[in-house]
C-alpha cells in the first residue's frame, strides 16, 4: 500500500505540472492494482477530460461513482464535464450530489451557478453564489459573477456593492474598477463611473474593455465625440471586439453616418456571426441609408429570420374559438418608460375597450422609471419579463392564454422578438415601433395602413401579412405642455427657414443632397436642423452640405434640445422637411402640432411613406412630394404663397386635433376592428 501511496503522489505531482502523459500511465498502473480507487479514478478523469477525451473520462467518473457512492470529488468533476458540454442541467444535479457529501464544497457551489445562468435560472444563480461566499470570503470571481447577476434582474445596489466588494479584495485589478464602473453606469450614474474606469485604464492602458465601458458612459452623459474616441481605442487594441465595433456602429448612426456605422456593423458580425442583437442593431441601421434599396432591406430580414427561427412553431389553438368573445390582447415591449413611443403606449392601454378586450403588457425593462410606473396602471396585467429567458417569458404569455401577442419594439433597442419566435399565441403581430418587417416567419401581421403601404406596391417587402386599418397606423398623443403656435416667420423677415428637429442618423446622403438643392431654389432661404450630440458629426453634416452646393451661412445646426427648447424651436420654421429614405413620425406630428407644415416626398415602403400618410390623414396632401426632385418646386411654390402659408399655420393644430392622427379613441376602435378580423379568420383556418 506504501508503494500505491508513492505512486499516487508521483502521478499527482505530474498532474499538477502538467505532464498528463506521464500522469495518466502513473494512474493507470495504480488501477491495474486498485481497480476501485476512487481518488485515482477521479484524476484520471480529469486528466481525459483536459486531453478531451470525454467518453473516457465519465466512464472514470461513473465507475468511481458506482464503487464508491457520493464521492464528491467525482461529482464536482463530472459536473464540471457536463458544463464544458453545454449539458447544464446534467451539471447541475452532479454539482447537488457534490454537495450533498461536502456542504462546505464552495467551488461546487460556484460553478453550479454558472450552470443555472446558463439555464436562465438566474435567482438560483444569485443564491448559489452567495453560498460561496460564505464558504469561502476571498473567492473574488464570486463576488464578480454575483454583482453581473444581480444587475442582469435589475437589483443595481446590491450589485454595485458585490464590485465594490471585489474591488477591496483586489485593488490593483483593473477589472474590477471596469465592472464596478459597468454597473454604476448601467444604474443610471454614468458621472460618477467615469473615475473608476478611467482608474481601470491607469492600471492598465491597453485593457479594451474598459476603453469600451468609458465610451459607454459618455455616451450616457452625451459626450459622444469622446464615445467614438474610445470605443476606436478599444477596437485598435483589440480589432476582434465584437461589442465594441457594435457600440460604434451605433454611436456613428446617431452621428448621421449610416454608411460607415453599417460597416462597423457587419464587422462586429464578421467576428462574432449570429448575434442576434447586432443583427437587429444592422437591420435598424439599415432603414437609414440611402444607398440600400428597399428589396435588398428586406433580403436582410428576411436572412435574419432564416438564421434565428428558420422555422416557425406552430400556433398554439385557441383555447376558445367563439369569434365574439373577449380577447385576451398581450403587449411586447422594450420601451414601457421614458421614451418616444411610451405617448402611443399610453394611448393603446387608456383606449381599448375592456368589454371586449383583456390587456396585458410584457415589459422588457431592466430600469423602471416614472412612466413605467404610471403605464404599469394602466394595464389589467403587468410582467415584467426582463431577467427571463425567450423560452421562460412564452411560457409565461402561453399560460395567460393570450389570443393576440403585438410586439412594439421591432429591431429596435430592447426588443425581444425571440419570444414571438417561440409562438406563445394563436396570432402574432408588430405594431408602430419599427418601419418594417420583423422577418420572423411566426409573426403573422404587420399592422399599418393604405397610404403607408398602398395595396399592390409593398406586400414583398415583409414576412408578415400586412393588416390594414382604417386611418393611420398609429396615433399620435398631442404634448399637453408644448407652447402656443406663434407666427409665420417670413412675415416680417426676408428670410424664410426650412427646419428638420429629427434624429440626425436620417440626414441620409439623398436627403441632404435633395435639401441643399431646395434651399438653393429658394431666394434667402436657409436650413436649421438637429444635429445630436456630436460635435464631429455636427461638423461633417456642415462640409456635406457645403460640398453639396450649400454656403455655411445658410446653415444653422443646433445640438441636443431640451424638451421645451425643442418645441419652441419650431417657431423659427416656415416650413419643416421630413427625412428619408426614413421619415419622421412623432417628430413630423409635433411639427405640425407647432403650426409648421411638413414638406416630404413619397417613397415606396412604408418607412419612406409614413409622412405621406400622416399629411393625408390630417388633410394636408398639398405638401408630398411624388419625388426628391418635386421637392424643391414645392418648396418654391409654398415660399412664394407667404399668407396662404400663414393661414395655414393658424388653423394647423385645430386641423390635427380634429383629425384621426390624433383620435386616439378612434385609432383603438380601428385597430380593435383589424384586430377582431384577424381573430375571426384564424378560428376560421
Amino acid at each position: 500500500m506504501a508503494d500505491i501511496t508513492q505512486m499516487f503522489a508521483a502521478a499527482v505531482e505530474r498532474h499538477q505540472a502538467g505532464d498528463l502523459t506521464e500522469a495518466e500511465r502513473i494512474y493507470r498502473a495504480i488501477l491495474t492494482t486498485l481497480p476501485n480507487h476512487a481518488p485515482t479514478l477521479c484524476n484520471l478523469g480529469a486528466v481525459l477530460a483536459r486531453r478531451e477525451q470525454y467518453e473516457e473520462a465519465s466512464k472514470c467518473y461513473a465507475v468511481c461513482l458506482a464503487t464508491t457512492p457520493g464521492y464528491a470529488d467525482a461529482h464536482f468533476n463530472l459536473g464540471n464535464l457536463y458544463r464544458r458540454l453545454g449539458h447544464n442541467r446534467e451539471a447541475v444535479g452532479q454539482y447537488q450530489g457534490c454537495l450533498k457529501s461536502n456542504p462546505g464544497h464552495g467551488s461546487a457551489y460556484y460553478n453550479m451557478g454558472l450552470s443555472l445562468i446558463s439555464l436562465g435560472e438566474l435567482s438560483a444563480a444569485i443564491e448559489c453564489f452567495r453560498q460561496t461566499i460564505a464558504i469561502e470570503p476571498q473567492h473574488t470571481d464570486a463576488y464578480n459573477r454575483l454583482g453581473d447577476t444581480l444587475l442582469r434582474i435589475g437589483q443595481f445596489n446590491d450589485g454595485i456593492e458585490q464590485f465594490r466588494k471585489y474591488v477591496s479584495l483586489r485593488p490593483d485589478d483593473p477589472r474590477g474598477y471596469n465592472n464596478l464602473g459597468l454597473a454604476i453606469a448601467n444604474a443610471g450614474r454614468p458621472q460618477e463611473a467615469v473615475p473608476l474606469l478611467q482608474k481601470a485604464i491607469g492600471l492598465n492602458p491597453n485593457y479594451p474593455d474598459a476603453y469600451n465601458t468609458l465610451a459607454l458612459a459618455y455616451e450616457a452623459l452625451g459626450r459622444k465625440d469622446e464615445a467614438a474616441q474610445n470605443y476606436r481605442e478599444a477596437v485598435r487594441l483589440n480589432p476582434k471586439f465584437a461589442d465594441a465595433w457594435s457600440n460604434l456602429g451605433t454611436n456613428l448612426t446617431e452621428q448621421g453616418r449610416a454608411d460607415e456605422a453599417i460597416a462597423a456593423l457587419r464587422t462586429s458580425l464578421e467576428i462574432r456571426p449570429h448575434t442576434q442583437a447586432i443583427d437587429s442593431n444592422l437591420l435598424l441601421t439599415l432603414n437609414y441609408s440611402s444607398h440600400v434599396s428597399p428589396e435588398d432591406v428586406a433580403a436582410a430580414h428576411r436572412k435574419y429570420g432564416e438564421t434565428y427561427a428558420p422555422t416557425a412553431p406552430l400556433s398554439p389553438v385557441p383555447s376558445d374559438p367563439d369569434p365574439d368573445r373577449r380577447l385576451r390582447i398581450g403587449y411586447l415591449s422594450g420601451d414601457f418608460r421614458q421614451h418616444t413611443v411610451a405617448g402611443f403606449i399610453e394611448l393603446l392601454l387608456t383606449n381599448h375597450d375592456r368589454e371586449k378586450f383583456h390587456v396585458s403588457a410584457y415589459a422588457h425593462v431592466p430600469r423602471p422609471d416614472d412612466v413605467t410606473a404610471k403605464l404599469q396602471k394602466f394595464a389589467d396585467r403587468w410582467r415584467f419579463v426582463n431577467g427571463q429567458t425567450d423560452e421562460q417569458a412564452a411560457a409565461t404569455i402561453q399560460a395567460d392564454k393570450i389570443d393576440i401577442l403585438i410586439d412594439l419594439s421591432g429591431h429596435t433597442a430592447g426588443n425581444r422578438l425571440s419570444i414571438l419566435a417561440a409562438r406563445p399565441a394563436p396570432i402574432q403581430a408588430t405594431l408602430f415601433g419599427y418601419p418594417n418587417s420583423t422577418g420572423l416567419k411566426a409573426v403573422d401581421y404587420r399592422i399599418t395602413d393604405e397610404v403607408s403601404d398602398p395595396p399592390g406596391m409593398t406586400e414583398s417587402l415583409y414576412n408578415e401579412r400586412l393588416l390594414r386599418l382604417a386611418g393611420l397606423a398609429w396615433a399620435y398623443q398631442p404634448p399637453a405642455d408644448a407652447p402656443p403656435v406663434g407666427p409665420l416667420p417670413s412675415l416680417t423677415s426676408e428670410t424664410f427657414t426650412f427646419g428638420c428637429l429629427n434624429n440626425a442618423a436620417k440626414y441620409s446622403d439623398a436627403c441632404i443632397d435633395a435639401w441643399a438643392k431646395l434651399v438653393a431654389a429658394v431666394p434667402n432661404a436657409k436650413l436649421v436642423l438637429l444635429a445630436g450630440q456630436s460635435e464631429g458629426g455636427a461638423e461633417r453634416l456642415v462640409e456635406k452640405f457645403t460640398a453639396a452646393g450649400l454656403t455655411k451661412d445658410q446653415l444653422q445646426l443646433l445640438m441636443r434640445l431640451p424638451r421645451r427648447d425643442y418645441f419652441e424651436a419650431y417657431s423659427r420654421f416656415d416650413l419643416a422637411l421630413d427625412p428619408f429614405p426614413y421619415n419622421g413620425g412623432v417628430t413630423t406630428c409635433d411639427a405640425l402640432w407647432m403650426g409648421v407644415p411638413v414638406l416630404t416626398v413619397a417613397g415606396g415602403s412604408y418607412v419612406s411613406r409614413q409622412g405621406a400618410s400622416i399629411l393625408t390623414h390630417v388633410g394636408s396632401t398639398e405638401f408630398i412630394a411624388e419625388s426628391p426632385e418635386q421637392l424643391a418646386e414645392v418648396a418654391k411654390i409654398w415660399a412664394s404663397n407667404r399668407d396662404m402659408l400663414a393661414d395655414i399655420r393658424a388653423a394647423l393644430r385645430p386641423q390635427v386635433a380634429k383629425s384621426v392622427v390624433a383620435d386616439g379613441k378612434a385609432y383603438v376602435r380601428n385597430l380593435e376592428a383589424g384586430l377582431r378580423q384577424a381573430w375571426k379568420e384564424r378560428i376560421k383556418a
